[in-house]
């Protein structure tokens, strides 16, 4: 059976980190395994009875949801829909869900695959992510949702109750665009590349975050996104203690442009644009008359469809 997958040992070593003891610990077993090792090992092998983690990280998925959105709820009488939707987000997302994992170990448990193991050594946030989703379901299944909600307040509570009195810190990508269109530069974009892997495996990616082509900041992460939202951090400690001095220039030329546009070069284009305007009207007036004079073949068919001023 797949008790043998993971010795008893091991699951009390994780049942103290988890802070739940299972009656069905076949369910926790289940919850460390990655779709990959039940593919790649043979049943022979390893028991009848494999199952990857898929279902129960469906029903935990589902469980956490409705655990922090209830929580939320509860917690104001004033938040919107919109708010209470980005509490939510920001607490079940990848980044802070891999956190939770890793403040436990959960990668050192996780049944993975050769082929897994090779495409990426330490264990993905992704898969993190999933397994602590598949846990939240395990328990649920064998203990209720009181337990699995106490679970999920035990890992999660600080998170929950910050966003609760807090509200959610904006992206820091979303934060720097807002400062530099406050301050009238173009809108930030971003180049993402692949920067090798670090000392432990890891794929690393490299971001930079550029204006109008000019590069600001850069910064790395193990994925595109967290690559980006450290070049974002970056950038905004460039502008920490004000604009720089080539964006500054930048800034300047961007103003001047628009204020041509608007302005003009004071009062005195504005007035010519208007002029052109006029002008524009009575050569369109001009030839229509000459188009009804052609036609009607009289000057006073002329009169009735155009009269100009006195």
């Amino acid at each position: 059976m797949v008790s043998n997958l993971t010795l008893d040992a091991e699951i009390e070593e994780l049942e103290s980190k988890l802070g739940v003891r299972f009656s069905n610990r076949d369910l926790l077993r289940q919850a460390l395994t990655h779709e990959s090792f039940v593919n790649e090992w043979d049943a022979e092998t390893v028991g009848d009875g494999v199952r990857s983690y898929e279902r129960l990280e469906y029903l935990g998925d589902a469980l956490l949801n409705f655990a922090v959105a209830k929580a939320l709820f509860e917690s104001s009488d004033d938040a919107t829909e919109g708010e209470m939707s980005m509490g939510r987000a920001h607490v079940v997302c990848k980044d802070s869900l891999a956190s939770a994992a890793d403040r436990i170990d959960l990668g050192d448990h996780i049944l993975r695959g050769r082929g897994e193991v090779v495409y990426s050594p330490n264990v993905r946030d992704s898969v993190l992510e999933d397994a602590f989703e598949a846990i939240i379901g395990a328990i649920y299944v064998d203990q209720g949702y009181e337990a699995a909600r106490e679970f999920v307040f035990q890992h999660l509570g600080e998170q929950i109750d910050h966003v609760a009195r807090n509200g959610v810190e904006k992206d820091p990508k979303s934060a720097f665009q807002e400062l530099v269109q406050g301050i009238g530069l173009k809108t930030p974009r971003y180049r993402t590349e692949a920067a090798g892997f670090d000392a432990e495996g890891q794929q690393q990616y490299r971001a930079r975050v550029l204006i109008a082509g000019r590069e600001v900041a850069s910064g790395l992460g193990i994925s595109k996104s967290k690559a980006q939202k450290s070049a974002a951090k970056n950038a905004q400690k460039r502008f920490a203690n004000g604009v720089p001095v080539e964006f500054a220039k930048m800034k300047n030329e961007c103003a001047d442009t628009s204020t041509v546009a608007r302005n003009g070069l004071g009062e005195t284009k504005l007035v010519s644009v208007r002029a052109l305007a006029a002008e524009g009207v009575r050569r369109v007036g001009s030839w229509l008359s000459l188009a009804m004079f052609r036609k009607g073949g009289s000057a006073s068919g002329r009169r009735l469809i155009y009269k100009r001023p006195e």
